[in-house]
Parts: structure tokens; sequence; C-alpha cells
């Protein structure tokens, strides 16, 4: 009897044994099963598995895309400069128009700073943004040394940039900017354009010299700049049909004129007005003036 019961308590012993040991072989298999087919990614940070990683990753197609801030202006006021410098000369009346002083520059630009302007480059013109302030484009013609000696100190001073037009034969010269000088201004956030090889009027030259007054200065001041020159100003004001094509043909996006007004935005590029300022013109009461200085307002 006591062998029979030794004999039974050792067979509960072993079948116990044997469920223990399948038990454990289908966990086994079962993970690894698991583990195969999905492979765990955790990592240890510290020495501690990083729960982050197991967090869903947002899509980027149905990411937030933030709203752009500001308004699209329709129309865009170009202020006109030439030179920037003192001068009083009862004979040269011409050279006196064009002159704006160092302090009424100043006084200029420090109005447009308060009365919430900030100024924008010629692409708005054909890639227009949205802006929190009101745009303005400063343009200075010719390429004059008072450009790099006195505009260019103000309107860094005061964070606004400016558009240069370059008679890209004069560069160099004496009273002209250098082509050192254009190179800091660009690096510095100015803006530069064609104003032709030597200030033809384009309309009473052969198609070719034209093409050649046009097209040259642009691919120069590529060359010089190492980027895309794009803005154009006709010299002296003066164009034609043919002459607009031709700056069209070659690769320019804008160009200026000399008559007097506000372009909108959606206006011919090639065509835009301008607003000439000297050494008198009363930006306050220009401003005021909604009529005659459109903004986005």
């Amino acid at each position: 009897m006591k062998m029979r019961i030794g004999t039974w308590i050792s067979m509960v012993g072993i079948s116990a044994m044997i469920i223990v040991a399948v038990v454990y072989l289908q966990r086994f298999r079962t993970d690894h099963i698991e583990n195969v087919v999905e492979p765990k990614t955790e990592e240890v940070v510290n020495g501690k598995p990083d729960t982050t990683v197991f967090e869903s990753v947002p899509d980027p197609a149905q990411a937030a895309v933030p709203e752009p801030q500001g308004t699209i202006a329709s129309s865009i006021p170009i202020f006109m400069y030439h030179y920037i410098r003192s001068y009083v000369d009862p004979s040269d009346p011409v050279g006196e128009n064009l002159s704006v002083s160092p302090e009424a520059f100043e006084n200029q630009i420090s109005r447009l700073k308060e009365n919430g302007y900030e100024t924008v480059s010629m692409d708005s013109f054909v890639h227009p943004k949205p802006l929190a302030g009101k745009p303005i484009v400063l343009t200075f013609d010719d390429g004059y040394q008072d450009a790099y000696d006195t505009a260019f100190p103000l309107l860094r001073r005061y964070g606004m940039t400016g558009t240069f037009y370059l008679i890209t034969d004069k560069i160099g010269n004496p009273g002209y900017l250098t082509w050192d000088e254009v190179s800091e201004m660009r690096a510095a956030g100015m803006t530069f354009g064609s104003h032709t090889l030597d200030h033809p009027d384009l309309k009473t030259l052969p198609s070719g010299t034209m093409n050649r007054e046009i097209i040259a200065s642009k691919k120069l001041l590529e060359q010089k700049l190492g980027g895309n020159v794009t803005d154009f100003c006709y010299p002296s004001g003066k164009y034609d049909d043919a002459v607009v094509a031709e700056v069209h043909r070659d690769g320019y996006e804008t160009a200026v004129t000399t008559h007097s007004g506000i372009s909108p935005v959606k206006d011919d590029p090639f065509t835009l007005k301008r607003l000439r300022i000297t050494e008198h013109t009363d930006i306050r009461s220009m401003i005021e003036r909604k009529a005659e200085l459109m903004t986005i307002r």
C-alpha cells in the first residue's frame, strides 16, 4: 500500500512538471513569434525604457499650417531719389532738383518709419506677400557715390532697404559706386537693378544697340553680384513699345518709369509709376493725402 501511494505521488509530480514545461514552451513560442512579426523598437534612456518612442507621429500632410500674417497690398508707392547730398547751385537747377540733403532724407525716412511703413523690393509687384506694415519701395537712380556714403548708412540706421539702379559703365568712375561698395550693400539687404550700360535714350537706338544696353548691363550685374537681376529702370524715363518688349524678352520682371503716380500691384510691371521726392517734399502731408499715397489700408 505504501509503495502504491509513493508511486502515485511520483506520477503526480512528473505530470505537474510536464504541465509547467508545456506552459513555459507555449509562452516562449508566443513571445518569439510576436518578436518576429513586430520587432520591438524600444529605446533605453538612462537605463530605463523610453516609452515616448511608441507615441504616434503626426502626418506632415495634416500638420497645421500657420496663417500668413498681414495683408497683401493692392498698391505700393515707389519713391524716386537720385542724389542724397547738400547741393545748391543756381546755375544747375536740374542738379538741385535731383538732390535731397542728408538731413531732409533722414527726416523723410524717419517719418515713414513713424507712420508704420515697411520698405520692400520691386519683387513685391511680381510675387506679393502679406505684410504687417504699409509697404513702400525706395529707389535710387544712377549709382552715385553718395548712395554708399550717405543713403546706405541712414537706411541701415532705420532698418530700411533700397533698390539702386546702376549705370554699369559708370561703376568705379569718380563720383560713382565701386563694385566692392555694391557688394557690401547687397550683402546688407539692398537690391540692385539695371539702368543700362551708359544711360542712352533707348528709343533712338538701333535694335541691336538697344538690346546690348539692356542685356549686357544685366549680365554684368549678375556676374559681379552672383545672382539674378530682374529690375530695370528706363534712362530718363524714356521708352516705347519696342523698348518695353525688349526689356521683357531679356528676362527682367519689373521696370520703372518717371511717370508720377502709384501703380496698383496688378498693373503692367514694365511701366510702373513713381513719386519723385525732392528736398522740399513734405512726407507728413503726402501720407495724409490718401488719394496720393495709397497703401494696403
